[in-house]
């Protein structure tokens, strides 16, 4: 048996991280958990999410709040100034040998900076540009909202799961957990593993655009077809299923009980000798 450490499975790939907030660093944490060597760059004064809490008593520099420490492990972060020639061009050296870079800035703010998808794939044709933005990308097709700025509320309340989460009919409700930025990034992570996996073979990065709204629209599965086959509307539902029962959340004497029994076999009669 060796000591060593095991090498994870995107062990020798590197990725530029351009990201900031929740959706994007999230995205890229995936990758560095599978053994990819992620190059965070940060503003000067560091990732806006670096200053929210709480802390451990040791940050004496409140530099590591628990937020930024939940989605930043396993990287390497620089400070740069991308506002600043000699920082421009410091990124688009880092770009080099890079096999992705991720960022999750408004849309055109890269662009106008010289660090667009069309600048640096002509410097780095095999690098893969990844973007997560809250209504897409134009370039892969323009929404009316494509310059709108998004959160997880945002897209939640936008990709309709709000619309069939709640108690009741009249009482749409946000998501616990951050679903609006979780689940474009984990899209996100596993369109940048397949461009790489299709660069390494063809020599040619992709532009992989994942839209935030988009993304929780998929993770709602049924409205889409019971819409196309009913066409009626989704509402919420409460701690249960329109299609399957029982199947859900029951109250009971000590507490809660979760059913999912929604098939005949599952009512089978057994009988004990």
């Amino acid at each position: 048996m060796s000591d060593a450490q095991p090498l994870g499975a995107l062990d020798g790939v590197r990725i530029v991280d351009l990201t900031q907030m929740l959706a994007g660093p999230f995205c890229t944490m995936l990758l560095a958990d599978q053994g990819a060597e992620i190059i965070k760059v940060e503003p000067l004064d560091g990732d806006h999410t670096r200053i929210i809490g709480p802390y451990h008593a040791d940050d004496r520099l409140k530099a590591f709040g628990g937020y930024f420490a939940s989605v930043n492990r396993n990287k390497n972060s620089i400070a740069i100034d991308l506002k600043r020639p000699e920082g421009r061009d410091l990124v688009m050296r880092l770009c080099k040998g890079a096999d992705a870079v991720v960022e999750n800035y408004r849309g055109g703010v890269m662009d106008r900076l010289g660090l667009g998808y069309e600048a640096l794939h002509e410097q780095h044709p095999r690098l893969v540009y990844a973007t997560i933005r809250g209504f897409g990308d134009w370039r892969t097709g323009r929404s009316p909202y494509t310059d709108w700025p998004a959160y997880d509320v945002v897209s939640q309340a936008f990709g309709g799961i709000m619309a069939i989460t709640g108690p009741d009919q009249a009482t749409p409700m946000k998501v616990g957990p951050g679903i609006g930025d979780l689940m474009p990034a984990t899209m996100c992570a596993f369109g940048i593993v397949s461009a790489i996996f299709r660069a390494h073979k063809t020599g040619r990065g992709q532009f992989v655009d994942v839209g935030m709204v988009d993304a929780i629209l998929s993770l709602c599965e049924r409205i889409v077809h019971q819409h196309a086959y009913t066409g009626g509307v989704p509402t919420p539902e409460g701690n249960h299923h329109p299609l399957l029962c029982p199947f859900g959340m029951f109250p009971a004497k000590d507490g809660f009980i979760t059913i999912a029994a929604h098939a005949d076999a599952h009512w089978a009669e057994k009988i004990v000798a």
